[in-house]
């Protein structure tokens, strides 16, 4: 099951925000601007902890504003069944509500925080059922009851296992109720308790006996934990026993009462499972080697998990590039990416290019945040690529990021090849706009007949652009053989067809054009090998003055004026 739509009101930066993620969505977006606050909510409403009063306070409140109610709501691609009093609901999906009292209720002063946690319809509304069990054609007579998230509904719905940008080993281990070690364990706990197969034991007398595996271990470590039984240890659950019983007002002859502890849980023996690492001649456990190590762990535990192909769990992981190589990055996008295509759902959030795809924009959610509406979602819910549009893309990028930081543009310039890609930013310095600092991305698209699909995809997140792109109409002389004529004439067709997609894609008020292209406008050299170095020769050093007006319109177009 995956979450099909997310709604929160009034929680830390957002005030109000909807969106729709699919099987991979990835938050991308300025540093403070709200997206770990998404995660957060996620976290909150799904996550290990069951959400109560304590998982709030008043910091959490929009602006710090307890008179208006914190919501979060998800819902599922598809119903949960739910049975009461012989009444049958579909659960859509839940609700988790936190409020601030106005005023004193009962023994309660105003600002005590009270939370709420309901199933719902799709239209958020709150399910009810009938207090007794209704007969054929009879009507209750009382008030219905809401419906509240019960610890089934919870793990049948999505569960989330929530991994944090430090990447910490010690939230990662078996014990922990909702983490992947426990998710991958758990099944084989299931067939270790399940497994009737008997095997033969060698007792301490040399006799041999015939038990299954679970009877082996249970006797193995009963025997083995006679050891840890000190006299001290006993005295310890003999005082408990009594302490017990004595405040409970019992006679201890009579009621004879004995506590004892057990070193694993005998229902599953793998959650007490510890890691160790075995470096340079020191064992240390998992959670105690340094930062780099616990998140390549983190890294293996998803991967093994991928490989087991097990699904229907929701991940959630901030900042998945910590820590990372470039290359171990794109190693463990991939492995996030097969996850989500075997049936789980990934959330992310990345400051990098390597784990968003152009040819697949439906899976970016670009976050953004103002002062007036707080945090925001933009989505694109289906562009207009087709299937070897999206493969000539999915190509482009695969092994060469770069293309991709357009999400993370505030505005964008689209380019045809690197002479350009390289130059532009020294035109932008030129005329006194430093492109890292105002956030703008060059883009170099691989080609005239690539552009219209970035473009697309920039005005699917509504992303800023202009496209300075060579026109490539030449003349064609009388003077020339036949022969010549028709082969230039064929060219300047193909050139107007392509020039006439790209102005149908990115319109006219946002295309410049290079007459007849880059090279000839600007008078450089068309040799491959020098005209980059002698691009950069121009404009290295140049001023505003310096820059000639087919550059100068295309960047002032972009930032609206002059800087």
């Amino acid at each position: 099951m995956r979450i099909a739509r997310v709604h929160i009101e009034h929680f830390r930066s957002i005030k109000e925000l909807d969106f729709e993620p699919g099987p991979y969505c990835v938050l991308i977006g300025e540093n403070n601007s709200g997206k770990s606050n998404i995660l957060r909510a996620l976290n909150l409403i799904l996550g290990e902890r069951w959400p109560g009063e304590r998982s709030f306070s008043e910091e959490d409140f929009h602006d710090q504003d307890t008179s208006r109610n914190i919501v979060i709501q998800v819902f599922f691609d598809e119903p949960i069944e739910e049975w009461r009093n012989n009444y049958r609901m579909e659960v859509d999906g839940i609700e988790l509500k936190c409020k601030a009292y106005k005023k004193r209720v009962k023994n309660k002063p105003a600002g005590t925080l009270k939370v709420d946690f309901n199933c719902i319809n799709n239209d958020g509304s709150i399910i009810k059922y009938p207090p007794e069990p209704l007969k054929k054609g009879q009507q209750s007579k009382g008030r219905w009851l809401e419906l509240k998230v019960s610890a089934a509904v919870r793990e049948q719905a999505a569960p989330m296992i929530y991994v944090d940008v430090l990447r910490d080993y010690n939230r990662e281990t078996p014990s922990s109720r909702w983490s992947v070690l426990r998710r991958l364990f758990n099944e084989v706990n299931t067939e270790f308790l399940n497994d009737k197969k008997q095997i033969t034991v060698e007792q301490a007398d040399g006799t041999k006996v015939k038990m299954t595996r679970k009877e082996a271990f249970e006797a193995t470590v009963r025997n083995a934990y006679q050891y840890l039984r000190t006299e001290s240890f006993k005295e310890i659950e003999r005082r408990l026993a009594e302490s017990a019983i004595e405040q409970m007002g019992l006679d201890a002859d009579k009621n004879k009462v004995e506590l004892h502890f057990e070193s694993h849980d005998p229902t599953n023996a793998f959650k007490s499972l510890q890691l160790y690492v075995d470096q340079m001649g020191i064992r240390s456990p998992a959670g105690e080697v340094g930062a780099g190590l616990q998140s390549a762990i983190v890294v293996a535990i998803f991967r093994t998990y991928e490989e087991m192909k097990k699904e229907g769990a929701v991940f959630a992981i901030e900042e998945p590039e910590a820590f990372l190589h470039p290359q171990k990055a794109r190693y463990f996008a991939s492995v996030l990416r097969s996850l989500a295509d075997k049936g789980n759902q990934v959330f992310l959030t990345t400051h990098s290019p390597v784990f968003v795809q152009v040819h697949e924009p439906e899976s970016v959610a670009v976050v953004r945040r103002t002062p007036r509406k707080g945090t925001l979602v933009r989505q694109a819910r289906k562009v207009d690529l087709a299937d070897d549009d999206r493969k000539a893309l999915r190509l482009m990028t695969e092994f060469d990021s770069q293309r991709n930081e357009m999400f993370f543009a505030r505005r964008v310039m689209f380019v045809e090849g690197n002479t350009e890609k390289v130059a532009l930013p020294l035109v932008f310095r030129a005329l006194g706009f430093d492109i890292n600092k105002e956030n703008i991305s060059v883009v170099e698209c691989g080609g005239k007949t690539k552009i219209p699909l970035f473009v697309k995809v920039a005005k699917a997140f509504r992303i800023p652009y202009v496209v300075l792109v060579d026109y490539d109409i030449r003349e064609i002389k009388d003077t020339w053989l036949d022969r010549r004529k028709k082969k230039e004439q064929e060219r300047n067709e193909k050139h107007k067809r392509w020039n006439e997609t790209i102005l149908d894609t990115a319109g006219e008020s946002r295309t410049f054009w290079m007459k007849p292209d880059f090279e000839g406008e600007l008078g450089l050299p068309r040799d491959e090998s020098s005209k980059i170095d002698q691009a950069l020769s121009r404009f290295d050093e140049a001023t505003e003055e310096d820059i000639p007006d087919c550059l100068r319109d295309p960047v002032e177009k972009l930032m609206g004026g002059r800087a």
